[in-house]
């Protein structure tokens, strides 16, 4: 896993939840207690203190995961502990795995000691914490009972509107309502050459955004799609740029249904008296589209500014805002056949007849063509290609892409006098740069136009 910087967060609220403890245990002598001493900071762990007590709360437990190569075999599994100072991950290899992985449960708390404190592997973890536990054989695990003084769990929530100022691969925390539940995909990841299952979610909140966020694996397959619209909060998810801002849940992430939170309730209250029917701004598109993005005139520049800038050649999204006319729309490929399902939009094939999305698993009597095009601008200072999705060939041609297949299919010479109209209309159009993504007749996107 890359190494990943947390952001600091345009704070929209902060809160903290007390997960439900179990009732207090009889077992849990005043003598045990005496002898684990003072309880030590999280903060305060350092490779320097060999005698230390934590009290912590897990908040995310990894699977165990197996390797083998030149040099052996063995196992691991790693948990996220946290207190009221701040996070550690923790982590055991082979014999420890058999003796820890049971006893310890997400949600739960326990007094730690016994564990070697290393320097952090800044790719293996997004905490902010220059340090890490080695959980050892003969490390100490006792679960607390207590019922005062727990470790609550801190978020810094944001707002969906909020996204797109934070950096790529930063995380955040975000409460949202779920809108829309995909069903379960997979994709073949060429990085660790096997197949990775997925399910993506719609979230949104009273800013008036929507943003995708995915979900991997075990939390992808046992996520409950039946329940309708609940208060998800999510701690440490990755920011992505991919078609625009989106989540990605991460091996240290870790996610909240419904819990007793302020900013659930108030959640809550708007969407079922008025944000069920709002409509929204989508942080992402998952056709492949871009994030709706307003235009800035104080982001306006000309062609030739962008190019002398080099926007987007430093492996980052920038984005800009220029006025340009249209001067030729590429007429092949100008649309897909896209899967009708709200919310996937991802290409269909025509098999016997009827076309098939293999990301839903579904066969449709007719696709719902959208819109995916190149076209040649200009201003007074130069020349440029802009790519285009859905929402910007509708504001183009004044119609669904739908209606554009079936003039073309009925009237060609018809069809070839609206892309020829289409042509010295001036725009204002919303872009992002990125000269390594989309590069299929243009480097800069084009979110908006109008």
């Amino acid at each position: 896993m890359p190494a990943q910087t947390t952001a600091a967060p345009s704070a929209a609220s902060s809160s903290s939840v007390k997960p439900v403890v179990q009732q207090q245990s009889n077992n849990i002598s005043v003598a045990s207690k005496s002898a684990r001493g003072s309880i030590f900071p999280i903060e305060g762990l350092s490779p320097y203190q060999n005698n230390w007590t934590i009290k912590a709360r897990v908040t995310q437990k990894s699977e165990i995961k197996t390797w083998s190569n030149a040099k052996g075999e063995g196992k691991l599994f790693s948990v996220t502990l946290m207190d009221d100072t701040g996070e550690i991950r923790a982590t055991g290899f082979n014999l420890a795995v058999d003796e820890l992985y049971p006893k310890l449960e997400e949600g739960k708390v326990y007094f730690i000691s016994k564990a070697r404190v290393n320097l952090a592997k800044k790719k293996f973890s997004n905490l902010p914490n220059d340090y890490e536990l080695n959980l050892e054989r003969n490390t100490e695990v006792e679960e607390c009972f207590d019922m005062i003084n727990l470790p609550m769990i801190k978020y810094n929530f944001i707002l969906l509107s909020g996204l797109e100022d934070l950096p790529k691969e930063s995380t955040c925390d975000v409460i949202a309502i779920v809108k829309e539940v995909s069903p379960l995909s997979e994709i073949i990841s060429k990085q660790q050459n096997r197949t990775l299952i997925k399910r993506e979610l719609t979230l949104v909140d009273q800013s008036g955004y929507s943003v995708r966020l995915t979900l991997w694996g075990k939390q992808a397959e046992q996520f409950n799609d039946g329940e309708e619209s609940p208060v998800i909060a999510f701690k440490g998810v990755k920011v992505g740029d991919f078609g625009g801002r989106s989540l990605s849940m991460i091996s240290t992430s870790t996610m909240a249904i419904n819990p007793d939170l302020e900013e659930c309730f108030q959640l809550r209250g708007w969407y079922d008296s008025t944000g069920a029917g709002q409509s929204f701004q989508v942080q992402s598109n998952m056709g492949g589209g871009g994030a709706t993005r307003g235009f800035k005139r104080e982001e306006m520049r000309s062609l030739a500014e962008v190019k002398e800038s080099q926007l987007g050649q430093q492996d980052k999204v920038e984005y800009f805002s220029t006025r340009a006319t249209i001067m030729h729309i590429k007429s092949d490929n100008i649309y897909y056949p896209a899967c009708p399902t709200t919310g996937c939009n991802k290409k269909v094939i025509d098999v016997g007849g009827n076309w098939r999305c293999e990301k839903c698993n579904k066969s449709f009597e007719l696709p719902e063509y959208r819109y995916v095009m190149s076209l040649a601008v200009a201003d007074y200072s130069g020349q440029a290609w802009l790519q285009g999705f859905n929402d910007v060939g509708l504001t183009i041609f004044g119609m669904p892409a739908d209606d554009l297949v079936r003039i073309k299919e009925n009237d060609e010479a018809k069809f070839n006098v609206i892309l020829h109209h289409a042509n010295c209309k001036t725009f204002n159009f919303s872009c992002r740069a990125r000269q390594d993504e989309y590069n299929v007749g243009g480097n800069f996107v084009v979110l908006l136009a109008f």
